[in-house]
């Protein structure tokens, strides 16, 4: 048992909080492994002890203490790594003990990233069966169906695979449950999970759709599509993503049809008008100004008195640095970011038009875009549709109003392209039934 005892030592030689402690029981040597960052030892060797005053032998504690007696090795560092606590006896025997745990997980909380006007607001967490169990809480039905995959290469992680039996098609689980199964690389962002399910490494549109709200999730296993939990990760991954993902919420539907219409549609010229206003503002003030009434056509010429830059330069200018403070207001602890959108408003908007850098309109155009972005639900659909404004933007100054026209119709043609498991990203509704009960 000492060999057995030095060897594990020997392999977590180079972790400090990994420990073995000697306690005896009825003269026989106790050995307890574990990690003290993952374990309350205190407490666990406390309720070990009281477990011993109940039981007549060693034997008898181990089987009292643990179904899983007497493994081998290799059982016994996974178990160490689990976070278990490994007890090992001088008398040849081992047990692997679920010991009382450190709390590293946080409990349940509102959602950080996603608004909720009306609904629960329970958000998913780090914790993997915690989320789960929410799901399952949600939506009690026998039908909903669950597999779980240890994926990775040096460092296992566990994800698990939710679909409603009878809804999701058959020929997308199966595809998808392939896919998880063939990644034999480690997991550490979504990037690379969205890799191995097919993504090209430019195409800025993720193939899973991220939510942190348990019934987005709920709603979108009603709706035929595949839901993915990562262990670590607070978010569930919707699977495949869809066009319609940026321009409804399940919260819509707390509203009568006509307010839900009206929401969806403002989302949607608020995509429309992210993409087209800086492009627009370029095309009539640099390429195509005689298509404007002359009043209209003076105006813009007049709050433009003044300014060196040419218009393309100009909001370029202005797009890349209101980019930039977004991107700082994400990246800042919340202590600073209410000041950096402060010295942010004020550059951008004062400072920048009494310097004759840029014009009021395009103050106005920049802020009406950035409001505009904001009506997008979710983060990463308001990033991608950011970054398609840009190629839109260089053609309408270039070609004016054509190039504008030229821009969205090639984006348009590009989103229609894209497709996840044969399904199209601008499909409205996964059609196609799975296993009947």
């Amino acid at each position: 048992m000492q060999k057995l005892v030095q060897e594990i030592k020997s392999i977590f030689a180079n972790h400090d909080d990994f420990f073995i402690q000697e306690e005896h029981f009825k003269q026989t040597a106790i050995f307890l492994i574990g990690f003290n960052t993952m374990i309350d030892f205190t407490h666990s060797n406390l309720y070990i002890r009281q477990m011993a005053k109940m039981s007549a032998s060693v034997n008898e504690l181990f089987t009292n203490l643990s179904d899983q007696l007497d493994v081998d090795l290799e059982q016994i560092i996974k178990a160490i790594l689990d976070g278990k606590l490994v007890l090992l006896s001088e008398c040849n025997r081992n047990a692997l003990l679920v010991p009382i745990s450190r709390k590293l997980s946080r409990s349940i909380d509102e959602p950080k990233n996603e608004s909720i006007i009306q609904g629960p607001l329970n958000a998913f967490g780090e914790d993997i069966d915690i989320n789960l169990g929410m799901i399952r809480k949600w939506l009690g039905t026998e039908r909903l169906c669950h597999c779980s995959h240890q994926i990775g290469q040096l460092t296992k992680r566990r994800i698990s695979m939710l679909y409603i039996k009878g809804k999701a098609p058959i020929a997308l689980i199966e595809k998808v449950d392939r896919l998880l199964k063939q990644i034999e690389s480690d997991i550490v962002t979504i990037d690379d999970l969205n890799k191995h399910f097919g993504q090209h490494k430019f195409n800025p549109i993720s193939y899973l759709f991220s939510t942190e709200i348990p019934i987005q999730a709920i709603d979108s296993l009603k709706k035929n599509r595949v839901v993915l939990f990562l262990d670590n990760y607070p978010c569930a991954l919707v699977f495949p993503h869809l066009f319609l993902d940026m321009l409804t919420t399940v919260n819509d539907r707390n509203f009568p049809i006509g307010l839900s219409l009206l929401i969806r549609a403002l989302r949607g010229l608020g995509a429309l008008a992210t993409l087209i206003l800086p492009a627009l503002y370029v095309a009539l003030t640099s390429v195509n100004p005689d298509v404007l009434k002359i009043d209209l056509a003076l105006f813009i010429s007049k709050s433009r008195e003044g300014i060196p830059l040419t218009p393309i330069v100009e909001t370029l200018t202005m797009v890349v640095l209101v980019d930039l403070i977004i991107e700082a207001i994400l990246r800042l602890p919340k202590s600073v970011g209410p000041t950096i959108t402060m010295v942010g408003g004020i550059i951008l908007g004062q400072a920048m038009v009494d310097a004759k850098l840029v014009s009021n309109l395009l103050v106005i155009v920049v802020t009406a875009m950035l409001i505009a972005n904001s009506s997008v639900v979710g983060v990463q659909n308001s990033l991608y549709i950011r970054a398609l404004k840009y190629p839109i933007l260089i053609l309408a100054s270039v070609y004016g109003i054509l190039g504008l026209f030229t821009g969205l119709t090639f984006v348009c043609i590009y989103l229609a392209s894209l497709t996840s498991c044969d399904i199209a990203y601008m499909t409205f509704r996964i059609e196609g039934k799975g296993d009947t009960i």
